[in-house]
């Protein structure tokens, strides 16, 4: 039997091979000072990423999925072959700095109320990433996104609130799975990640069980990673949006219950609909002035998809009731 060891980071790879050998490179370049594996999850890229991360980095651990199992069942694959007392879920789009590693472990040991903790994430200029927050309800997704958006244009007032409220150390409902570090005997207590979220809020859910269990999510603003932020998702945009939908409906179903997924679906019903008459004007008077329409088709394609997604009645999964129809 192989022995334990400190650290086991798991970082799931779908053809982004250049983002992933720059992880890769930066947790080496600033390893812990503990013992520690990495275990890659490709999850069935087509492309070279395999050949180049095996070439570069013998070391680390490869497993293939052969297919794309989402980000949480890929995550549970890792974290079960994990020997680490600590597991730490890294996106393939992230570089880790100076010392941060040890410095999330180092906490976690002084800690021992802490379940998991996240540190600050800045994307690829330098501004600051929402990566933390609380359990999200219908009203407090409208203020994320508000914020995620002033954010992203670089709002210094946001930001220095944001930064001065959050300083060090804080309590707080959920922190990102594109970099948390938890016990993994905590994550197996909580059941791992629900593999019904094939991407986008398998983070949150898994912060929430977490804290059913009686421990703390900690978010760590003097421990600072880059995240780039959607490298694979950016190759297929449109899908990725209509799979975030299907997850806050699945999400809200698992917590609010029927009568916040119909809440949910009528707000989206009525979004989707005035996007889709919006769009579907812009699209024409593009092409009648003969004017570029990818950008008008793609949101017009977008608004269909959602609504037939909202239309669709919802499946049973075993145990919870409900399945998004979407194929698992």
């Amino acid at each position: 039997m192989s022995s334990p060891i400190a650290l086991s980071i798991i970082i799931v790879n779908f053809e982004t091979p250049d983002y992933t050998l720059e992880c890769i490179r930066s947790i080496f370049k600033n390893q812990p000072s503990s013992s520690f594996e990495v275990i890659l999850i490709d999850n069935g890229s087509e492309d070279r990423s395999l050949d180049l991360i095996r070439s570069e980095f013998p070391e680390v651990v490869c497993i293939e999925t052969g297919k794309n199992l989402g980000f949480a069942r890929a995550n549970n694959l890792g974290i079960n072959n994990a020997r680490g007392e600590f597991v730490l879920l890294l996106n393939s789009d992230t570089k880790i700095l100076d010392n941060s590693l040890d410095r999330m472990l180092e906490y976690l040991f002084a800690n021992p109320e802490a379940g998991a903790i996240g540190p600050r994430q800045l994307d690829g200029n330098g501004k600051l990433q929402l990566s933390w927050g609380g359990f999200p309800t219908l009203v407090s997704e409208v203020l994320r996104k508000l914020v995620h958006h002033r954010l992203s244009i670089n709002d210094l007032k946001i930001r220095d609130y944001l930064e001065e409220k959050y300083a060090g150390a804080s309590d707080v409902d959920w922190v990102s799975g594109s970099c948390l570090m938890a016990r993994k005997k905590t994550l197996l207590d909580a059941g791992l990640l629900d593999g019904h979220f094939f991407m986008y809020f398998e983070d949150i859910d898994l912060c929430r069980r977490i804290k059913d269990n009686g421990w703390r999510i900690h978010y760590n603003s003097d421990i600072t990673i880059v995240h780039y932020g959607g490298v694979s998702a950016k190759k297929n945009i449109l899908n990725v949006l209509v799979e975030y939908r299907h997850s806050q409906i699945y999400f809200t179903r698992k917590y609010y219950g029927l009568n916040g997924v119909l809440a949910l679906k009528a707000i989206l019903l009525v979004k989707y609909s005035v996007n889709f008459l919006r769009w579907g004007i812009t699209f024409m008077v593009d092409k009648l002035f003969r004017q570029k329409a990818q950008t008008s088709f793609a949101k017009l394609l977008l608004s269909k998809k959602t609504l037939e997604m909202v239309y669709k009645p919802e499946r049973v999964v075993p145990g919870l009731g409900l399945d998004c129809g979407r194929s698992l």
